[in-house]
């Protein structure tokens, strides 16, 4: 394929997170196929949660205008958010939508099982495609075939509340750059204002994502690959014991991390929303406009850079809009135009993005949130100067979380089976978190036997 240009950081419209369809037209289970006359009703994965009002307004928006200006395509869309093991079941069965919203974990098991569509002549149309970002596109792509389009990226970083860095006694400018620093500041949050300070999540897959993250900063990695292809644990190592010691010890003898250890990331998000939590990982700018809708104060949110145990490293990953292979011609010719006319356009075409920017801000959704770009940096670089007159968002308080992705090496999350490995190590995370007398070495030995069980099924 045409050669792609290098990652940048740059500012962006957010647009909230997005999800997919529940149920289906009568025809095949990606949509209505063409009847002849010309029209075709494609499912897609997209409408944000009903629970935010101005994104839902926003997006309904862009299908009435989208539908306007292709009326041969009518456009279907849910908010139930993608699960492997719901979505395995309907794309086996042919009832899974049209557009695939997944994360990037997804496609190599997708493109194994010819469970996408090879788009390819369509996508390579678009005059954004030549600029997508090569780090993402090289999991979407085998040879000339192309398999997805990348929405957003992401890669974990810190996220804080900086009121309760100044009440503890914190420079709010200069956030912890090491997990000692990590645990030292914790405490002191906690001892302070009798917060959590630093908050942890464990369940829904979650906390294996967490320990695979941390391990990454440690140098370690999850699994490995030999010459005959068979992959095996990697995980029952060094780095992965010092995470899990140190989650040990700040739950058990800093008493840093509160009681509420056995949550998934909605939940920590409340928390830190309602300012009950001084500091926690994710991927700050996909939290932030969740952040800001569910009241919480621009001024209070702090991103830093991923905390790190000498690897300088963060796990990096995607979210990929993907065709599913039922598709007619005409049903991936619409899909692709719809990709094109809500993930791309604004954030490529210039007068668009300014439009979007516009009509964002007024609608009270945040516009200039630092991001890691899908796109290059000549084009982002045009792109930032488009939406200038709306950013609406502090973006001097992404700052340390934005000048860390430069230096850092970007680790993809497992290249297989990804979300059943993070599964296998939840309870090795609630172990440790719930129960003081955790045998980490024990646990690991577990896990690695019950990981290399499932990755005996991936050659």
């Amino acid at each position: 394929m045409q050669e792609r240009t290098r990652r940048i950081i740059a500012a962006a419209v957010i647009v909230p997170a997005l999800a997919l369809i529940t149920g289906c037209s009568a025809g095949n289970g990606a949509g209505d196929a063409d009847n002849g006359d010309g029209k075709v009703t494609i499912t897609v994965m997209g409408k944000p949660a009903a629970t935010n009002t101005a994104a839902v307004q926003l997006f309904e928006r862009q299908v009435e205008e989208f539908e306007a200006a292709n009326p041969n395509i009518t456009i279907e869309a849910s908010d139930v958010p993608w699960d492997a093991k719901t979505f395995a079941t309907r794309l086996a069965g042919g009832s899974a939508p049209t557009l695939l919203r997944v994360p990037l974990t997804e496609p190599p098991a997708l493109i194994e099982r010819g469970q996408v569509a090879d788009i390819a002549s369509v996508a390579s149309k678009l005059d954004s495609f030549k600029d997508l970002n090569p780090r993402v596109m090289q999991f979407l792509e085998q040879g000339d075939a192309v398999y997805g389009i990348p929405e957003k990226s992401y890669a974990f970083g810190l996220v804080y509340n900086r009121d309760l860095f100044e009440q503890a006694g914190l420079d709010p400018d200069s956030p912890p750059q090491t997990w000692d620093e990590v645990r030292a500041a914790a405490k002191k949050i906690s001892d302070a204002t009798g917060k959590t300070g630093f908050g942890e999540i464990s369940t829904n897959n979650s906390g294996g994502w967490h320990l695979t993250g941390y391990d990454y900063t440690y140098g370690g990695k999850m699994i490995d690959q030999s010459a005959d292809g068979t992959w095996t644990a990697a995980f029952n190592d060094d780095a992965s014991r010092e995470v899990l010691q140190m989650w040990k010890d700040m739950r058990w003898t800093d008493d840093s991390l509160g009681d509420n250890v056995l949550g998934k990331q909605e939940d920590l998000v409340a928390e830190f929303t309602a300012g009950n939590v001084g500091m926690w990982v994710t991927a700050p700018p996909d939290v932030y406009p969740n952040y800001i809708a569910a009241g919480g104060k621009p001024e209070a949110f702090g991103a830093g850079p991923m905390p790190q145990g000498g690897a300088d490293a963060t796990l990096a990953g995607a979210t990929v809009l993907m065709v599913n292979a039922t598709a007619t011609e005409a049903e991936k010719e619409a899909a692709v135009k719809w990709i094109d006319w809500r993930a791309l356009r604004p954030n490529y075409d210039l007068e668009v993005a300014a439009e979007t920017a516009k009509a964002s801000a007024a609608d009270g959704l945040p516009v200039g949130v630092p991001v890691a770009p899908i796109f290059s940096a000549e084009a982002y670089s045009a792109y930032r100067d488009a939406i200038a007159d709306y950013v609406n968002v502090p973006v001097d308080n992404f700052a340390p979380y934005t000048a860390s992705l430069d230096e850092f090496e970007y680790v993809p999350e497992p290249a297989v089976a990804s979300q059943e490995i993070y599964a296998a190590l939840d309870p090795v995370v609630q172990s440790v978190l719930t129960d003081q007398n955790a045998d980490i070495d024990a646990l690991l030995n577990d896990a690695e036997q019950r990981v290399n069980q499932i990755l005996a099924q991936h050659k």
